[in-house]
């Protein structure tokens, strides 16, 4: 009889644990066999400002970034437009240096109509460290982007049949894809639309991919992250001189829908957070929006 009693009350504490949703173990959570203890600094810091700080935040780093990101932007050469395709190209023998708007042509994946152009774009420096990546991408990456093309650096191109068109000013022209063809289907339905790299609307400046300056492609201020566009959860790195780099975590908002009058419609979750990115950027300051389509930064001071 003892045995059962205690065998029930056992049952009983377990079925009391599992309905608590705050109950989160008997013990700390371990991670390769050692404790896991929470950084509440950054815990707030994150909360606060939408930064990655502490030891987690060697995670967002693929690779050593080239230290010529914290050199001034180069300016518009306004030189002939080129057509990059697959292969490797450097900078100041190949292509002319200085800053470009790049766009990366569409593609079509149906199997009646397949035309695809796609390319992962990445610069080097001349000590082999990666200066910027983008992957030209219909569906998994942003086809705009902008950069500077430093004299010595080279580009490598891996794809299947990238073209990838660099512009030698701040905008496209009116015609953006002289220099290559999109897909006839595209261009027959009216869904040939191209963003430009940078746009201003009263005190919101958006940006695609790309590397820029504050003071020179927005001004200085405290901006807050109003919106932004990435086919999957991404980050937005930021130089400033003689500090390690900064790092923002851009996380996608799910979406709910629903079927109203036989349509599916978007429904707003009123209890999700709102963007909480918030960050003062100096004169001189580099941001890298990573493989962001669209990212709307608005000052408010």
């Amino acid at each position: 009889m003892k045995k059962l009693n205690v065998t029930l009350f056992f049952s009983v504490v377990l079925l009391i644990l599992g309905g608590c949703s705050e109950f989160t173990g008997i013990r700390q959570p371990l991670y390769d066999g050692q404790t896991v203890e929470e950084n509440e600094e950054a815990i707030a810091v994150y909360h606060e400002t939408g930064e990655i700080i502490g030891e987690e935040k060697e995670y967002y780093f693929r690779y050593p970034f080239s230290e010529d990101l914290y050199q001034p932007s180069l300016d518009y050469t306004e030189d002939a437009p080129v057509l990059l395709n697959d292969g490797e190209y450097i900078i100041g023998e190949n292509v002319p240096a200085g800053r470009v708007s790049l766009l990366g042509n569409e593609s079509v994946f149906s199997s009646e109509n397949y035309e695809a152009h796609v390319g992962n774009f990445i610069i080097y420096d001349e000590a082999g460290e990666v200066y910027f990546e983008n992957m030209f991408h219909s569906l998994y990456g942003p086809l705009v982007a902008q950069v500077d093309f430093i004299s010595g650096h080279r580009i490598e191109i891996i794809g299947a049949d990238a073209e990838i068109s660099a512009f030698y000013t701040n905008e496209f022209p009116e015609d953006p894809h002289l220099l290559m063809d999109p897909p006839q289907m595209l261009e027959t339905l009216g869904r040939v639309e191209v963003q430009q790299p940078i746009t201003v609307v009263e005190d919101t400046t958006t940006l695609t991919a790309g590397i820029y300056e504050v003071g020179v492609h927005l001004e200085p201020g405290t901006y807050e992250v109003t919106d932004f566009f990435a086919v999957h959860n991404t980050e937005m790195y930021v130089f400033h001189e003689d500090e390690e780099p900064r790092v923002f975590e851009l996380i996608i908002d799910s979406a709910t829908f629903e079927m109203v009058d036989e349509e599916l419609v978007e429904v707003m979750d009123e209890t999700s957070e709102e963007n909480n990115i918030q960050i003062e950027l100096q004169e001189g300051d580099k941001i890298y929006p990573n493989l962001v389509s669209a990212l709307g930064l608005k000052r408010v001071e």
